[in-house]
C-alpha cells in the first residue's frame, strides 16, 4: 500500500491561539508564528489547500481538542481541516 500523506505526530500542548499570551489584553492573540508548529504542519502537509486530518484520540477531551485544532488551522488560512473521531480499535478500523 502507498501513503497517501504524511503523518505528524504532536503533543497537545503547543500554542493554538486557545489562551492568552503574556502581557497581552486581548486573548486568542497567536503565537504560531513564534512556535511554528502547526504553521509547520501546514507546509509539510502541502500548503492552505491540504487536507489535514486531526487525530485526537490521546486526549481527554477529544472534540473539544479537534474544534482547537480546526480553529486554530483555519485561523492560519486552512480550509480542508476535519477531525477524525477515533476513540477505540473499531472506529479505527471503520472505512469513511
Amino acid at each position: 500500500m502507498i501513503p497517501k500523506g504524511k503523518l505528524i505526530s504532536i503533543g497537545g500542548a503547543e500554542d493554538k491561539g486557545t489562551e492568552p499570551e503574556p502581557n497581552f489584553t486581548q486573548k486568542n492573540n497567536l503565537n504560531f508564528f513564534e512556535l511554528q508548529i502547526l504553521s509547520r504542519i501546514v507546509k509539510e502537509a502541502g500548503g492552505h489547500d491540504a487536507y489535514i486530518e486531526v487525530i485526537t484520540s490521546a486526549s481527554s477531551i477529544p472534540e473539544e481538542i479537534g474544534h482547537n485544532y480546526e480553529d486554530a488551522f483555519k485561523k492560519l488560512g486552512c480550509s480542508n481541516i476535519r477531525v477524525m473521531d477515533i476513540r477505540n480499535r473499531e472506529d479505527a478500523m471503520k472505512r469513511k
